[in-house]
């Protein structure tokens, strides 16, 4: 009962601020973009290959991404910025935090990302960190799913799934993040210029 009522509530929420904020995407779906900004390190590689990926993930699901190099482009983007000397005592275990009230900010832990994975696989477990950060902001909550990308937490079975193909969201997850960026969407347009 819960769950319907929420997904009653964010598709009525979702439906009023999509009106004329964001265009339908080939499947149907209410679409969106969003610009997130990425201050990027000495890592280039990986990180523009684990954007890459978190766009592809977030497009499945109908919201389109710009990842801007400059950051001057960034006004009103999400933006995540990459800790490469995580105290042990931050956020144990994590491998980042969002500020989803905030509503902008990310760090991701990338030296833990690091040390977790083989190199070539620190890509793929960034962009599942990505899309789980960027998915909080947008549904301006710190909840979690018992399955797939939005798990509180993910088992070395989850991370070797991840190299196979991306972790799915689920239906619940999908409604609230496209409310979320038609919220978003909305707040940037009634910003004064």
């Amino acid at each position: 009962m819960r769950t319907t009522a929420m997904l009653t509530i964010a598709a009525m929420a979702g439906e009023c601020a999509w009106a004329g904020s964001t265009r339908p995407t080939q499947d149907g779906l209410p679409g969106g973009s969003l610009t997130i900004c990425m201050e990027l390190g000495f890592d280039v590689l990986p990180l523009r290959l684990a954007e890459k990926l978190a766009s592809k993930m977030l497009a499945d699901i109908g919201v389109e991404t710009e990842w801007p190099q400059r950051l001057d482009s960034c006004t009103g983007a999400i933006v995540v910025t990459l800790s490469y000397e995580t105290p042990a005592t931050q956020y144990r275990h994590a491998y980042a935090y969002a500020m989803p009230y905030e509503g902008t900010h990310i760090v991701v832990f990338w030296d833990r990302i690091q040390h977790k994975v083989p190199p070539p696989r620190a890509p793929i477990l960034l962009a599942h960190v990505l899309v789980h950060e960027i998915t909080h902001i947008l549904q301006r909550s710190d909840r979690h799913s018992e399955s797939g990308v939005m798990k509180a937490s993910w088992s070395d079975d989850d991370l070797f799934q991840m190299g196979k193909k991306p972790l799915a969201f689920t239906e619940l997850d999908v409604v609230l993040i496209h409310a979320g960026v038609a919220a978003h969407s909305l707040a940037l347009l009634s910003r004064p210029k």
